[in-house]
């Protein structure tokens, strides 16, 4: 039986020290220190490889870099420059029917808002174009199909008035007088909405009937929605919302005429934060008066219900909630790390562990109704595992050779039980015939003891395999450490043994580790990687987190991150050491950041973690917990848990939709007099998701419908 490979300390800090951090991309600001693009604490943000450690030893970084989050990200009075031709829209306008897709109107390459609109329209699959408007005209070409039909069901703007910053103390907006009347006669004509994500609301270019109060201007304040507001955001809860390191311009009504306003959203002086506001003309437009950026929380929170209003609901794609968690190592022996920063004897998970896991896994069911069907992932090494021992349902170790196995065998159904290979070797460099060893006689003892396991799915050790590897490995140390540092070598350095292996033995899902750039796919940051030497295999990145791999109680989990990240550390971060509660809170900010985006990416812990260190807890556990406790604060949402065969399956159908949108082979268009959804696929079968669809399975307030389709199908829609 072989463990997993131990880090001797002085190793993860070279492997550390090789980890980077992400650019980002300057906003436009009066302050050059402000970002819309952040990488959140696992560093992937950017695209980047920001977590640091080792294999599926990974560690997630401290938080964001705070000098590049929007704080300062400043609007200057606008101005618009008068157009040279008003256009008049086409003879043949066709107002009823729309394409399902949103254009998103950007002010320029440094245009901070780009990000947040990307991001809350991916998070839920939807179809957009962005037309950059600083470069690219806005004519009724851009907007109307030759068959007079409207290309675009909504519109985003980065901020309310496309605002560039020219360098001489002037902020044109990037649409001239002429683009923005032939934008609101198109909105007018098609009934389309508008949202803009930031603003600091005047008269230009237009009016919302509301007025920045100067002096008010704040980087953190809180946001409550009222009644109107719940509304409009149907999946959140009525509690105050943070709104911190974004610039905000708190507002005031300001009577208009021929303009309706209608709250949304007060800071706790009960000025302005967002709002909806029909024009004269009858258009339907909602402002929101903070900076946005994908890694706050604010905009992640508020981004599912403005995306909905966006769309009054009917869209190509859904926009779910997961709460996955993996537990690596399971039967093996693994490294413990004391809070004296000491290895010390190695850790293996007791049956009573598990007996008490199976307890908590049970009670944050009953006390978090978002999670009713929460359960672990545990991912099995069966090398380490007694298949000759009884079924026990109780702790009773002198009734077997091997309580945990024994455990294990009474647990069967209670897990999703994935296979982790029998003896967690590195797979980098390994032959055929090893690698399916490897895979098969894992699932053999698995079998064996009645296991009920996600048999397509697949975690290599130290996920491994895949072309993050020492490219000096000749593949004769595989049960030790590597000889030097691993290095992104991409998927083409990947074992072709082990993804044929992995073929031969059924396996379709194979788990990749989120904090390596290769192992993920930065154009559709919700979709999974089809991998390109071998088409039978799927990836599905997994998140790290900060509970590190050898860690058993609070005290160790706070000694080894203040080690790394408090002021004395190696990579010092924080002003102090953290307390437990503080890193729990800091941990359950980046789960939360990563339920809300709407992937079901598992984040992914280690079997020391699961060790009951008091009464009915465990480091797992806890930080579930917290996570549970704040996404229950602010969502109505249930969460969902697949088993990872059903994970695939979740993220390679939504993969290939999403591909299918971006590649225009897959279409929708509103047939808003006759109250339909026309799908169109032109390239063969995919699986399409209708958000809207009247016979859809519901989901908080919304319903979806799922189809495989070829060819053409209406579907009957309910509009919100």
């Amino acid at each position: 039986m072989n463990r997993p490979t131990t880090l001797a300390l002085t190793f993860l800090t070279l492997t550390l020290a090789a980890c980077g951090r992400p650019a980002s991309t300057p906003a436009v600001s009066t302050d050059d220190t402000s970002s819309g693009s952040v990488a959140d604490a696992g560093g992937h943000g950017a695209g980047g490889n920001g977590a640091a450690g080792h294999g599926d030893h990974a560690l997630a970084a401290p938080g964001p870099d705070r000098s590049r989050l929007p704080s300062r990200a400043v609007l200057g009075p606008a101005t618009v420059a008068p157009g040279l031709r008003v256009q008049t829209l086409p003879a043949n306008v066709q107002p009823n029917l729309l394409a399902l897709k949103v254009l998103i109107l950007s002010s320029g390459p440094s245009d901070y808002g780009i990000g947040t609109a990307r991001a809350l329209l991916d998070q839920s699959g939807i179809p957009y174009d962005v037309l950059d408007a600083s470069r690219t005209p806005l004519d009724t070409a851009a907007l109307i199909a030759p068959d007079g039909s409207g290309r675009y069901q909504g519109v985003i703007l980065t901020d309310s008035a496309l605002i560039m910053d020219a360098g001489n103390g002037t902020y044109p907006s990037a649409l001239d007088s002429a683009e923005w009347d032939t934008l609101f006669e198109y909105e007018r004509t098609f009934r389309v909405r508008q949202l803009a994500l930031y603003g600091a609301p005047g008269s230009v270019p237009e009016d919302y009937g509301l007025r920045y109060v100067a002096g008010a201007e704040t980087a953190t304040t809180s946001l409550r929605l009222n009644a109107a507001g719940q509304a409009v955001f149907s999946d959140l809860k009525g509690a105050a919302i943070p709104v911190t390191y974004s610039y905000t311009y708190p507002s005031a009504l300001q009577s208009v005429p021929g303009v309706s306003t209608q709250v949304l959203a007060t800071d706790p002086s009960g000025r302005v934060l967002a709002a909806t506001s029909t024009s004269a003309d009858g258009r339907e437009r909602l402002i929101l008066t903070s900076a946005q950026n994908p890694y706050l929380t604010h905009s992640q929170l508020l981004g599912r219900g403005l995306a909905q209003w966006l769309t009054r609901g009917v869209h190509l794609g859904e926009h779910r909630r997961f709460l996955q968690v993996d537990i690596d190592d399971v039967f093996l022996e693994g490294d413990h790390l004391t809070s004296a920063l000491t290895l010390t004897a190695p850790f293996r998970l007791s049956g009573s562990d598990l007996l008490n896991v199976r307890t908590q896994q049970d009670r944050l069911r009953s006390n978090y109704p978002a999670a009713p069907n929460f359960r672990y992932a545990l991912m099995f090494n069966g090398g380490g595992a007694n298949t000759a021992v009884p079924t026990l349902c109780t702790n009773s170790p002198w009734l077997t050779r091997d309580l945990l196995s024994s455990v294990a065998r009474c647990l069967n159904t209670q897990f999703d039980w994935v296979n982790h290979t029998l003896d967690h070797q590195r797979m980098d460099v390994m032959p055929l015939s090893t690698a399916t060893t490897q895979i098969q006689q894992n699932l053999s003892v698995g079998t064996k003891l009645g296991l009920n396991m996600s048999r397509a799915s697949l975690v290599t050790g130290e996920h491994s395999g895949l072309g993050f590897m020492d490219p000096t490995d000749d593949g004769t140390r595989n049960d030790d450490g590597t000889a030097g540092p691993k290095q992104d070598l991409g998927l083409g350095r990947s074992n072709p043994n082990l993804l044929s292996a992995a073929v031969s033995s059924g396996v379709t899902y194979l788990a990749s580790d989120h904090s390596v750039a290769s192992q993920w796919d930065a154009q559709c940051p919700t979709c999974g990687v089809p991998h390109p030497l071998n088409p039978g295999v799927f990836l599905v990145p997994r998140w790290p987190n900060s509970v590190a791999y050898h860690v058993t109680t609070p005290d160790e989990a706070t000694a080894f991150y203040n080690s790394l990240y408090g002021p004395g550390g190696l990579f010092p971060y924080w002003d102090r050491n953290l307390t437990y509660a503080e890193f729990l809170d800091r941990e359950s900010d980046q789960a939360l950041t990563h339920i809300l985006n709407g992937t079901p990416f598992p984040h992914f812990m280690h079997q020391p973690n699961l060790r009951q260190y008091a009464g009915g807890k465990s480091l797992a556990t806890d930080w579930v917990q917290a996570a549970l406790v704040k996404y229950s604060t602010y969502s109505k949402l249930p969460l969902n848990t697949l088993r990872w065969d059903d994970l695939g399956a979740q993220v390679r159908r939504h993969t290939a939709e999403v591909k299918a949108s971006a590649a225009g082979t897959l279409s929708g268009t509103w047939n808003r007099s006759a109250g339909t959804v026309r799908l169109t696929s032109s390239a063969g079968t995919v699986p399409v998701t209708l958000s809207g669809a009247s016979s859809g399975t519901l989901y908080g307030t919304d319903r979806a419908a799922r189809y495989d389709l070829s060819g053409s199908l209406d579907v009957p829609v309910t509009p919100r």
